[in-house]
């Protein structure tokens, strides 16, 4: 799966948590806080699978082969 395509599945996912949130029956303040909790979660979960996926695409410190 390339970076791009791993972005468009967050986006997805970002997109279902908001509309799970602004369907619930909750009141305007807890939407708010839920949207935020979401966007966060989802922005902070996206950003760590960016990293561990360009730290195994570049690495920093190259292979020694032994033999």
């Amino acid at each position: 799966m390339g970076f791009w395509l791993g972005t468009l599945v967050f986006l997805i996912f970002e997109a279902l948590g908001f509309g799970v949130v602004h369907f619930s029956g909750k009141p305007r303040s807890a939407k708010l806080l839920n949207h935020t909790l979401v966007a966060t979660t989802v922005v902070c979960c996206w950003l760590m699978w960016g990293i561990v996926y360009l730290a195994q695409k570049y690495p920093l410190v190259r292979p020694i082969l032994q033999g």
